[in-house]
């Protein structure tokens, strides 16, 4: 498993590389090819459909803890019944998705009529319609997507996303040629979630041996399910809130043309979002197994900070990168009129951080139930977020739109969150900052002096945004190797470069 952990992180990254090349690449090509109004409604549309992914209420969340649990005990029947009780209500739940999402789909007119003509209105009704469908059969292959991770096999896990990442382009390229337009990019996303529904379900049965008893289904652990699910629901509720309401927003008050522009910003945040999550997601089995066979919390603190500590050193790279040639490259990439999004990228992402280099103690609540507190404060956050975002957006336009995320994040995740693990969890905050903070000395000291040096060079080349981006990445590993590496560190570089 420990094998299984390491690749699957290098694969991950591996991954995240490809699909951000294969991104910018192919988001210009949408743009261009489909128009930037278009891309926006897909936007907008994508950020309404993605509200049903909430029925899912956090069970797949709950299923690790409890497969977790009745394998470290040995219940070995009690699994077969919990896949067969996952796989009834991921079977109900895509019933709903699709009445649900029926229904918004009849009423596109009366939700986006305020600021669509009748041609989009029209456009953007095809788009649900395939959106729908496209999450109803996700939640089939949640199932045993559930199952893979929780086996921790996760180089199957990153393969199969790495293949999805260079299918995408490959089938959606050539449909937007033959004239399907930006319904090409459904129409590929569906028959992907379908091949990979097929994928997952021959890999779980035959190679994982995942059985379910239907004869003997625990309906009485629902109840068990609903409570510890319940609130990462209401997790995932604030997650919708902060990633796709204000594109909504911004579609019902500027304009999909708008919506274009902060949704290459998104794309870009979502980077980071990933960068952070693949490495933590590979934990999420160790972190349960850790609570359930009841260590100290001084070792879930050390993981805590090991985890933390090389999501921060890279997210910190990257972004100071990004902040020194970043504009050049949203210039080049998304054109002059989507330049706002550099600014909005470096406004959301910097208060992310914490959150991001803090995920491993999202799974420690979980495996320990003490999630309830989160989920109550992200709620409340939720609300603030919204109104800040409908003030801002119509006041402000794409900045005001982040406000209420920046606000939600720095008070939700950096104070509320940091209080509670320290105060009821038990976890060592303090010495988790005084680890972790350390990593700031070479995002600042390779990120201030180069922002001066553009104030009378600016990066207006790819010439000088290679030479700079080169310079930036000697100055920022240099410091880092030289004082900030532990020997945890050390020792986890010195292995990969042997292998």
């Amino acid at each position: 498993m420990g094998n299984q952990r390491k690749l699957g992180a290098v694969l991950s990254y591996i991954n995240i590389i490809a699909k951000n090349l294969v991104t910018f690449l192919y988001v210009p090509f949408l743009l261009r090819f489909v128009g930037q109004s278009n891309y926006g409604l897909f936007q907008m549309t994508n950020s309404v459909m993605v509200s049903l992914s909430l029925l899912s209420m956090g069970f797949s969340s709950a299923y690790v803890k409890f497969y977790i649990t009745y394998k470290v005990n040995k219940q070995y029947d009690q699994l077969k019944k919990l896949n067969a009780l996952y796989l009834i209500l991921f079977g109900g739940i895509s019933l709903v998705a699709l009445i649900i999402g029926g229904i918004l789909v009849l009423n596109t007119g009366a939700i986006f009529g305020r600021s669509l003509n009748a041609s989009e209105i029209r456009l953007t009704t095809y788009l649900m319609a395939i959106m729908v469908f496209d999450v109803a059969i996700t939640f089939i292959s949640s199932v045993f997507d559930s199952n893979i991770t929780v086996n921790e096999q996760f180089i199957f896990q990153q393969s199969r996303q790495l293949m999805q990442t260079f299918l995408v382009p490959i089938i959606c390229i050539p449909l937007v040629f033959m004239g399907v337009g930006v319904l090409s990019i459904e129409i590929t996303q569906i028959s992907v979630t379908i091949l990979f529904l097929i994928i997952n379900v021959n890999y779980c049965l035959k190679k994982l041996n995942m059985r379910f008893d239907f004869t003997n289904v625990d309906f009485s652990l629902l109840r068990d399910l609903g409570l510890f699910s319940f609130f990462i629901f209401l997790n995932q509720i604030v997650d919708l809130v902060n990633n796709n309401v204000p594109n909504f927003i911004l579609g019902m008050f500027q304009g999909a043309k708008m919506v274009a522009t902060f949704a290459i910003a998104v794309q870009v945040k979502n980077m980071f979002f990933m960068l952070s999550t693949s490495l933590s997601s590979v934990f999420v089995p160790k972190v349960n197994q850790l609570v359930n066979l009841d260590k100290s919390k001084t070792v879930l603190t050390d993981l805590m900070i090991k985890v933390g500590r090389m999501q921060m050193a890279l997210l910190f790279f990257v972004l100071g990168g990004f902040i020194v040639v970043g504009k050049f490259f949203v210039r080049i990439w998304a054109g002059a009129e989507n330049i706002e999004a550099y600014y909005l990228i470096i406004l959301m992402v910097l208060p992310s951080i914490i959150p991001l280099c803090q995920n491993v103690g999202i799974e420690i609540q979980r495996a320990m139930n003490k999630h309830i507190f989160r989920s109550i404060v992200y709620v409340v956050f939720a609300i603030v977020n919204i109104v800040i975002t409908v003030v801002g957006s119509i006041y402000f336009g794409l900045i005001g739109a982040s406000l209420g995320y920046v606000i939600t994040i720095l008070c939700a995740n950096g104070i509320a969150m940091n209080w509670y693990y320290s105060k009821k969890m038990g976890l060592e905050i303090g010495r988790y900052w005084s680890e972790t903070t350390k990593i700031l000395v070479p995002f600042v000291v390779a990120t201030i002096p180069l922002m001066l040096v553009q104030n009378s060079v600016v990066v207006d080349s790819l010439t000088r945004f290679i030479i700079f981006g080169l310079v930036y990445s000697v100055i920022y590993i240099a410091i880092y190797l030289k004082f900030t590496i532990n020997s945890t560190e050390k020792q986890l570089l010195l292995g990969f470069f042997k292998r």
